[in-house]
């Protein structure tokens, strides 16, 4: 109650209950676990490239192809566009290893 008054200031409301309160997205912050097991937040580019770049530590004609996604997501993420720098860079350096092992196993056929 303010003093020479009947009404409350809106500071001194109860706050409501947890329950009422608007649910946080799951892997939203990064201290969630779920933030580092799922692509939440990274744009499709960062995404892409990084399981490509896992297939390419295999399959190595797709280093190429991990490459370029790699260079879009860093691009995509620069723009502002979404997270996903980290799987960016792990493509780029996968791709980029992948493309020059593919190259080495051409150039020993010939």
């Amino acid at each position: 109650m303010v003093p020479g008054g009947s009404i409350t200031p809106w500071s001194a409301q109860p706050v409501p209950p947890a329950a009422w309160q608007t649910p946080r997205r799951v892997g939203a912050a990064p201290s969630d676990p779920a933030h580092w097991l799922l692509p939440l937040g990274r744009t499709w580019q960062s995404i892409v490239a990084g399981y490509v770049a896992l297939f390419a530590t295999v399959l190595w004609f797709l280093g190429p192809v991990a490459l370029g996604f790699g260079i879009a997501a860093l691009r995509a993420s620069a723009a502002g566009r979404g997270h996903g720098r980290v799987r960016a860079w792990f493509a780029v350096i996968v791709g980029t290893l992948a493309t020059v092992v593919l190259v080495l196993a051409i150039l020993a056929r010939l």
